[in-house]
């Protein structure tokens, strides 16, 4: 739904033609995800014909229109098209979440960051001494853990108006039930937690590089490229970032010529709002594909087994018959035997060395024999 590129939907010479003779250009562009006006240059392309202007309006007046026939094409080139999507398809909300947006962008509802820090949110409070102190990278940005931990990054300089700026949009999101903290994980980060969803943002300053000019005194190898050297310049320029991968949505706000970021922290929080969402919908999908593929699974080893215990009884089913055969066989040459003996020697006397090997003879074809001894399952 959300974050999904598409491959490209492929449709043949044939199946464009009659899409666009029965359903209105408009309509089988949505479809598609681009402009009529690139649908009916790539019916062009592949030669095909497509309803003209007002044609639609005569056909639902009952007025007689008439339906341009599609003409030959041996050109292999034009007997299908991959049509990619142009146009982001519209993100659809919960009901909830559709009325907490426009509850964002009503008027009387705007988020306005105070001269002044004043009170500050726990996540703040206790820090700013040692903030104020720190040292600066080679960015000039200050380098604390703590600061980092919040996902801001600025210069001496711009802290106070980053303090500002956030102090007073976890006190916004707050006040509206969604808990920020330090969210765990392989690094501890700066968090929002709206409807069950945890959202990763920050606050950054543009720090601009510039080029320093070259010793002319240094000597450099004449094997090597020329060195360059830099150094770079806080600009005070803020920017709001939601440091999540979401596609089709706006993920940062800045200062611009016009306006300051202070004015945009309702239009961050909308932003927040759609992103929880987007994040939301891709996690069950994701959950419902796991559950798919564990279903799947399930079955495979339930056929398996079921294709396994067909191979065990069908192999004991063999097995019997071979060994009731064997004990017939068995029984069929003790006989033979009997005979023989019996030929031979006369009667075979109760209890002699010759009845007492046949009476073991036969317990040995009876204990092979699957219909005396007792059937195994």
């Amino acid at each position: 739904m959300f974050g999904e590129h598409s491959k490209g939907a492929q449709v043949s010479r044939e199946a464009l033609y009659d899409q666009v003779w029965a359903t209105p250009m408009t309509k089988v562009a949505k479809e598609y995800g681009i402009s009529d006006v690139a649908l009916a240059k790539i019916c062009k392309k592949l030669n095909v014909p497509y309803p003209g202007r007002g044609y639609w309006r005569r056909k639902e007046t009952g007025k007689t229109v008439k339906q341009t026939a599609l003409p030959p094409s041996q050109d292999p080139s034009k007997q299908q098209v991959t049509i990619h999507r142009t146009i982001r398809a519209e993100m659809t909300f919960s009901e909830d979440v559709a009325q907490r947006i426009a509850a964002e962008q009503a008027p009387g509802q705007t988020i306005e960051v105070p001269e002044r820090l004043g009170k500050t949110h726990r996540l703040i409070s206790g820090q700013l001494t040692t903030w104020r102190s720190a040292s600066v990278d080679e960015y000039g940005a200050i380098q604390s853990g703590t600061l980092r931990q919040l996902n801001i990054r600025v210069s001496p300089q711009a802290l106070s108006r980053a303090l500002r700026i956030m102090n007073t949009l976890f006190c916004a999101l707050e006040t509206r039930g969604y808990p920020v903290g330090n969210q765990e994980g392989y690094r501890k980060t700066l968090g929002v937690r709206i409807n069950d969803e945890p959202v990763e943002f920050g606050l950054e300053e543009k720090f601009q590089r510039i080029e320093l000019p070259q010793d002319p005194k240094r000597r450099s190898s004449p094997w090597s490229y020329p060195r360059h050297e830099y150094r770079y310049v806080a600009t005070g320029i803020l920017t709001l970032k939601i440091n999540e991968w979401v596609d089709g949505v706006q993920k940062s706000w800045s200062d611009g010529k016009t306006a300051r970021l202070e004015t945009t922290l309702n239009n961050f929080l909308v932003g927040l709002l759609k992103v929880a969402e987007a994040l939301k919908a891709r996690r069950l999908k994701q959950e419902e594909e796991a559950r798919l593929r564990q279903e799947a699974q399930r079955r495979r080893e339930e056929e398996e087994q079921r294709q396994q215990e067909k191979q065990r009884r069908r192999q004991a089913l063999f097995n019997e018959a071979e060994s009731w055969a064997k004990a017939q066989q068995l029984r069929t040459y003790l006989a033979a035997v009997k005979e023989a003996v019996v030929t031979k020697h006369g009667t075979i006397q109760p209890g002699s060395e010759a009845d007492q090997w046949f009476s073991w003879a036969y317990q040995q074809a009876d204990a092979l024999d699957p219909l005396r001894s007792p059937k195994s399952t």
